[in-house]
């Protein structure tokens, strides 16, 4: 199969995986890496990439307020239709590489916090169990969160644990134009599954030039935040199986990379326990 041919599926992925603005913490100069005193190069000035918590949100404040809207090609149907999508925090666990001061508020979400494992140090955990129709939206949430966690602004990855993730749930809101049939196919809804710390390259930085990594220049970069796992609900029929493309093969994929995700955390994650049981025991109502 190609995976070529751009697919609703793959459409959706892409609409839900906003770019954030990348930062460099500088070093002095001379500082070296284990890259360079491995290879017994001269050091120079590096700069190391990192993101802003309170930026990923950012990217996210409009999809989360106006919905996300996902291009989406209908057999029968001669015009794009567009599917509107809202976003809400599923679930959420920040690790960090040192403790950090508890802060005021309740720390009813979770006993263990500032506990350390494998992990990392338990800095945040959150699992919704509030029906869709009941969330929040997205930034409204992390907002309301940060209020008692403001490390949920403050943090960068450079602070992450390799292990700290966000899933985002996404549930249809409706379509323009308007489509009365296929609506089952089109009542989809999706889980999308992120990690906080994206893997940067180590980068060199000489006479203000970028010299090794992505692009000529640090300004204005972004990287982009796209899901590693994903689930679906009631995504069936070929609106969500393209016939030529990678779909079947790609989805199956996003959802042993969430279930082992999950697994692996020994992580209670309420709303991936409803989409895979969806998936053997039919697709009861979420609301």
């Amino acid at each position: 199969m190609s995976s070529r041919v751009n697919s609703n599926y793959q459409s959706f992925l892409a609409r839900t995986s906003p770019l954030v603005p990348v930062c460099y913490h500088p070093q002095p100069s001379g500082a070296s890496s284990s890259s360079t005193v491995a290879s017994g190069a001269e050091a120079k000035d590096v700069r190391r990439p990192h993101i802003v918590l309170r930026d990923i949100w950012s990217a996210y404040e409009e999809l989360s307020c106006y919905g996300t809207e996902v291009p989406l090609s209908l057999e029968g149907i001669d015009e794009q239709v567009t599917s509107y999508y809202a976003p809400s925090l599923s679930a959420m666990q920040i690790f960090t590489i040192k403790p950090f001061a508890h802060e005021g508020g309740s720390s009813s979400w979770s006993s263990s916090i500032g506990t350390y494992d494998r992990s990392g140090y338990l800095y945040f955990q959150y699992n919704e169990l509030e029906k869709p129709h009941e969330r929040h939206p997205l930034t409204s949430k992390i907002v309301q969160l940060a209020e008692q966690r403001s490390g949920l602004l403050s943090l960068t990855s450079s602070d992450l644990s390799p292990d700290s993730w966000l899933s985002i749930a996404w549930y249809p809101i409706y379509q323009i134009p308007s489509v009365r049939r296929m609506k089952k196919e089109l009542s989809a809804a999706f889980l999308t599954y992120h990690k906080l710390k994206p893997d940067f390259p180590e980068t060199f930085v000489e006479d203000g030039k970028k010299v090794q990594g992505h692009g000529n220049s640090r300004e204005n970069e972004e990287v982009a935040f796209p899901p590693f796992g994903a689930m679906t609900y009631k995504a069936v029929g070929n609106v969500w199986n393209k016939p030529g493309t990678s779909d079947h093969f790609d989805r199956d994929r996003h959802e042993k990379a969430a279930s082992s995700w999950v697994e692996n955390h020994r992580f209670t994650h309420s709303d991936h326990q409803f989409f895979f049981r969806g998936k053997f025991f039919g697709y009861p109502r979420w609301w």
